[in-house]
This record gives structure tokens, C-alpha cells and sequence, in this order.
């Protein structure tokens, strides 16, 4: 597995974000869900194609300002600075989860900094007769076996995993508390922040993933974001949920690989 270059970008005044770096090639920037940023076998996968810019949102980690951040307005504008900091005046973004929902945000606010988009089950919308279920009510272990096809897969076991020496175990905790509080400033109590009032300002050609069994973020979702995003297409994958991209990495890095590359080639003739 790849050892990931951490590096601290001072993206304004108010905001640090420690970032992961790995792999040589087109730089693509990925920005993680609620759980927090952990180098897995997906983005282990994905550095071997691109160079794969992973920052932590602030709160987490050994990024910080979250306190300086009043709301998602002022998350995005962060972002556009990291991108500044970065040297990338136009990025291409792949994001999961809360990390889709802020990737589909970057792309609607400034267009000009968006390339491509890769949603994969990105959060954002919400349906009063299909609700997500509120992942900060629910425990470790119940919020974990919602997030797979099968609670009894390794990816199951991984999310449930915790230290067995006490210290490691009461880090964990915390990391863990760290990453529900960052995300849940911008989530709860539900996921609708306004992007369906501006989902339609989104011009990059835009991917979005979908497990077929995802739980979480039902898969009638896809078809709602698909149907308001201009340039998209949805690919849906079998014998997976909410965590699509680590419980069948090839066959998501094969249609992001596709994807990209059909993209650039449309780019490289407009």
C-alpha cells in the first residue's frame, strides 16, 4: 500500500487542512464522507492512475478552523482557497458521501473550478417519503451494518473494528467523535442545505456512483441527482450500499477510469 505524504496547507487565515498525497500522474482531489478520511484500499488503488490529493475536512484530524466556519458557505469558500494553496485553478474532484454533497457544491457555486465531478452516493437532497436515516442517532455497530451489502464482509468487520489496548481504543473514540461533530455542522438534522436550489447551475460532466443495496442513501437518490444535474451519468453497481467504493473498488475504478478519460477527450476537442 501506498505511504501517503501528509503535508499542512494554510488555505486562509482561519483554516489549516492537512492533506494526503500519493501517487504521480493528473491530480484528482478527493474529499471524504462522514467518517473521516482513511487511506483504504480504494484511494490506495486510485493513486495508482492519478496523483491523489486527499485533504481532511477541518475538524478532523490535524485539520483545523472548523470553529471559524459558520456554515457550508463558508466550507466551500475553504475549499476554494485549499485549491489556491494546492496551485489547482481547475480541479477534478471525486467525493463520497458528505464529501459528493461538497463536490457537487464547489462545481454549482464557481464553475470555473470544477473539471470533473465523481459523486459517489453524494448526500445533499433529501425526500420527506424517503428520508436518510440519522446516522447520528444510530450506534458504531448499527451504523456500520447499514453502511454494506453484507454485515458479515470485511469491509463490515472494518468499519466495526476497535483497538483492544485501552489507549489506541479511547483515541479511536475520539477520532471518531471528531469526525461526527465536523460532519455533522454541515449534515444534520438533515442533508438538504439548499443544493436544490442551485444543483442545476452545474456544468463539468459529472459521474455518480450508486451501490444497489445502498440503505443509507437509497438508490432512488440517483436518479434524483442525475435528473437535475445537466451533464451526468449514473453508474450502479450490484452486491454493494452505501460504502459502493470499497466493497467493489475494481468495479468503481474502472467506470471513474472510463469516465475521466472519455471527459478529457470531449475537453481536448471543445
Amino acid at each position: 500500500m501506498a505511504q501517503p505524504i501528509e503535508q499542512l496547507i494554510q488555505a486562509n487565515e482561519n483554516v489549516t487542512f492537512a492533506v494526503q498525497v500519493a501517487g504521480q500522474g493528473e491530480p484528482v482531489v478527493y474529499l471524504h464522507g462522514a467518517g473521516g478520511l482513511v487511506w483504504d484500499p480504494f484511494l490506495d488503488e486510485l493513486s495508482n492512475h492519478y496523483q491523489v490529493i486527499a485533504p481532511h475536512m477541518p475538524g478532523t484530524a490535524q485539520s483545523s478552523g472548523l470553529e471559524n466556519i459558520r456554515d457550508l458557505w463558508d466550507l466551500i469558500l475553504c475549499y476554494y482557497d485549499l485549491f489556491d494553496g494546492l496551485g489547482l485553478e481547475s480541479a477534478t474532484v471525486i467525493g463520497h458521501s458528505l464529501g459528493g454533497m461538497i463536490a457537487l457544491e464547489l462545481a454549482a457555486t464557481d464553475q470555473s473550478r470544477i473539471k470533473q465531478i465523481v459523486a459517489i452516493a453524494p448526500a445533499g437532497l433529501f425526500k420527506e417519503e424517503e428520508p436518510v436515516p440519522d446516522m447520528f442517532a444510530m450506534l458504531p455497530h448499527e451504523l456500520a451494518n447499514m453502511m454494506v451489502a453484507d454485515p458479515s464482509s470485511p469491509v463490515a468487520e472494518m468499519l466495526r473494528y476497535m483497538p483492544s489496548q485501552p489507549e489506541e481504543r479511547i483515541e479511536a473514540t475520539i477520532h471518531r467523535m471528531q469526525n461526527m461533530q465536523a460532519a455533522a455542522k454541515f449534515l444534520w438534522p438533515i442533508p438538504d442545505k439548499g443544493l436544490k436550489h442551485r444543483i442545476h447551475r452545474i456544468k463539468a460532466p459529472t459521474l455518480l456512483i450508486w451501490g444497489q443495496q445502498d440503505r443509507f442513501m437509497p438508490v432512488s437518490y440517483a436518479d434524483d441527482f442525475r435528473n437535475r444535474i445537466a451533464h451526468s451519468e449514473l453508474a450502479i453497481i450490484d452486491q454493494a450500499a452505501h460504502l459502493v467504493n470499497l466493497e467493489q473498488t475494481e468495479q468503481v475504478l474502472s467506470a471513474i477510469q472510463h469516465f475521466l478519460h472519455v471527459s478529457e477527450k470531449v475537453e481536448a476537442r471543445g
